[in-house]
């Protein structure tokens, strides 16, 4: 009867030792398992200080960016830059991703504009410079400037052209905002333009100086003679 009862505990340990390692094994891998969604999460909170949308200041050109609802990338035949087209909230917009050798180091945003308006070019960039600030304050630097003759100017025979320069920018450490408006209107407005190229760009760029230099740039210091070496 002893040995019944012996037996009967033992076998009541083992069982219970196999219920805490199986417990055991569980958590872990339920630890693990909230470990990468935590990861996944961070990587979707990454801000400026990180790179662009996620995408890692000093990253290699081999590694190509991309972002949703966006062509694929295409590198530049000279392979320091990578463009992507599509919408950025309301607008369209060409992306380009500009490689140092120190790697990714500025992404630089052209936003499509009315080549006949600059009224309505100055709006998009008043939205875009309202937009910014409220996710990094206002601007510690900004500049404008409006001349020319007005849409009202109707001497055919004597083009002129309207000009618009608007220009913010924001120091978010260690990354640098810049938001840049170069207006240029032909007056009056003709059936066939003058210059057939479009003359106006408004483009926002961030760019990371810290990865901004490349090989050529960096002029060694040059050693200067000891002034006993003069005198």
């Amino acid at each position: 009867m002893k040995r019944i009862i012996l037996s009967l505990y033992i076998f009541s340990i083992l069982i219970a030792q196999n219920e805490i390692v199986e417990n055991a094994i569980d958590t872990t891998a339920l630890n693990e398992q909230s470990s990468i969604n935590i990861d996944e999460d961070m990587n979707l909170d990454l801000g400026l200080d990180f790179g662009y949308k996620g995408y890692k200041w000093g990253s290699s050109i081999s590694i190509l960016p991309g972002l949703d609802n966006f062509t694929d990338a295409q590198t530049s035949a000279d392979q320091k830059s990578v463009k992507l087209v599509g919408v950025l909230g309301l607008d369209s917009v060409v992306v380009n991703y500009v490689y140092s050798d120190s790697g990714f180091w500025k992404v630089e945003i052209d936003y499509e504009l009315n080549n006949n308006d600059i009224d309505e070019q100055i709006d998009k960039f008043i939205r875009l410079e309202k937009n910014i600030s409220e996710v990094y304050g206002n601007p510690f630097s900004t500049e404008q400037t409006v001349n020319g003759p007005s849409s009202s100017y109707s001497n055919i025979l004597h083009i002129k052209y309207s000009r618009s320069f608007y220009r913010s920018s924001w120091n978010v450490t260690p990354v640098r905002i810049l938001l840049i408006l170069n207006g240029i209107i032909q007056q009056p407005q003709t059936e066939n333009s003058i210059l057939e190229d479009e003359l106006s760009i408004l483009k926002l760029v961030y760019y990371n100086p810290d990865y901004m230099q490349s090989a050529e740039d960096q002029v060694e210091d040059q050693k200067l003679p000891s002034i006993y070496d003069i005198y």
